[in-house]
């Protein structure tokens, strides 16, 4: 069996951890299969990822009106931004381009994790291509833009029950093959969370510091809840993890970037609480993980769009630099955070090793007995 994964650019993204989440448990479940992660707009050209990805990261710091505009103009057919841009000629490169690719790999499964390879896949099948290889979404924020293939797509692997709602009522997707998984995430933070004594805030992980969140003012607003601290994801930022050590402050703890996601694990087990940005995998860790969610600033576009999401549904709580004391030491407003995530995990009905399953046995793979761990044949809750 050979499987594909569809994320978007080389560096680190919410899309290429879910990619590398699901490789993980192919390979626990089928050691025997072939298994690639591929962006697929390098494979089109390395100059064009590149720009888009500079774009990209320099869109929405240092232009976010900019790079709000251009990103419903791109991921929505109807909106304010909207300028309608003709992407036809762009449309058949990129197809021209995908069946290059997939006759080169003739894979029998495919796990898109962004809506940019999903679309052109979708378009691909509904034109009677491929239709002998299963593709799968697997959405990675808290809503579905207009990019995502619907039609043609085997599976669908969506956050929430009312994502489920949305692909049947609008886009006629049949029920079976909906699976409300939830953003999926690493196994290791599927393991048992230790119990809380209370509610009360006194270690806070901090996750954004790779892209801007740690600035003087917050480490002014941190200064202000002396009895709390802070261990502070910095990534990639050297910058900023050597400035933090140099604080020398045993409220603040710089912590380097961090690959293995058990040791992330144990990270989140000491941590009352995350303050964050509203980026969908890691809101989805901290929601398996039943921690307070704080967050304290967004990045335009997908990021706005989720915090609507999440901030409906009560899961997260927006923090000031202003009141950060006061809203720290709410233990009724924590104590609802708490009882408002495990409403939304209960409606999370669907085990990520069972919606595998099901995708892995459409491509042929029916028995029990080619499958190599019990956790490949799981029961629905």
């Amino acid at each position: 069996m050979k499987v594909l994964l569809l994320p978007l650019f080389q560096f680190p993204t919410g899309h290429s951890k879910v990619a590398k989440t699901i490789q993980d448990n192919i390979q626990s479940q089928y050691p025997d299969a072939e298994i690639k992660i591929v962006d697929f707009l390098s494979y089109c050209s390395d100059k064009l990822e590149k720009l888009v990805s500079g774009i990209y990261l320099k869109g929405f710091l240092g232009a976010p009106f900019l790079y709000r505009a251009l990103y419903y103009t791109i991921m929505y057919k109807q909106h304010p931004f909207k300028l309608q841009p003709d992407l036809q000629v762009l449309s058949y490169y990129f197809e021209r381009k995908m069946q290059k690719f997939l006759d080169e790999e003739n894979p029998d499964l495919i796990f898109c994790t962004h809506s940019f390879p999903s679309g052109i896949i979708s378009s691909l099948k509904q034109k009677g291509r491929y239709r002998n290889v299963t593709a799968v979404n697997v959405y990675t924020d808290f809503f579905i833009n207009d990019i995502w293939g619907k039609r043609g797509i085997d599976f669908h692997f969506v956050p929430h029950p009312e994502a489920k709602e949305k692909l049947i009522k609008k886009h006629n997707i049949p029920d079976e093959q909906i699976f409300v998984t939830g953003i999926p995430v690493h196994s290791a933070y599927h393991l048992q969370v230790p119990l809380k004594k209370d509610n009360r805030i006194r270690h806070i992980l901090v996750a954004g510091g790779n892209s801007g969140l740690v600035n003087c003012d917050f480490i002014d607003a941190m200064q202000k809840v002396p009895h709390i601290r802070f261990l502070i994801l910095c990534g990639n930022n050297d910058e900023l993890y050597s400035s933090l050590q140099a604080l020398d402050s045993k409220q603040i703890e710089p912590i380097g970037y961090i690959e293995d996601p058990f040791e992330m694990n144990q990270l989140y087990n000491k941590a009352d609480a995350i303050l964050t940005k509203p980026g969908g995998v890691t809101i989805s860790e901290a929601l398996q993980k039943k921690l307070p969610i704080l967050v304290h600033t967004s990045l335009p576009g997908q990021e706005e769009i989720n915090l609507d999401y999440l901030l409906e549904k009560n899961l997260v709580l927006v923090i000031n630099d202003k009141h950060i004391a006061e809203q720290l030491n709410n233990e009724e407003a924590i104590l609802s955070l708490r009882k408002h995530i495990d409403s939304y995990l209960a409606k999370v009905n669907c085990p990520l090793d069972y919606a595998m399953f099901m995708s892995i046995k459409s491509t042929g793979r029916k028995t029990p007995e080619t499958v190599h761990s019990i956790r490949a044949i799981p029961t629905l809750k």
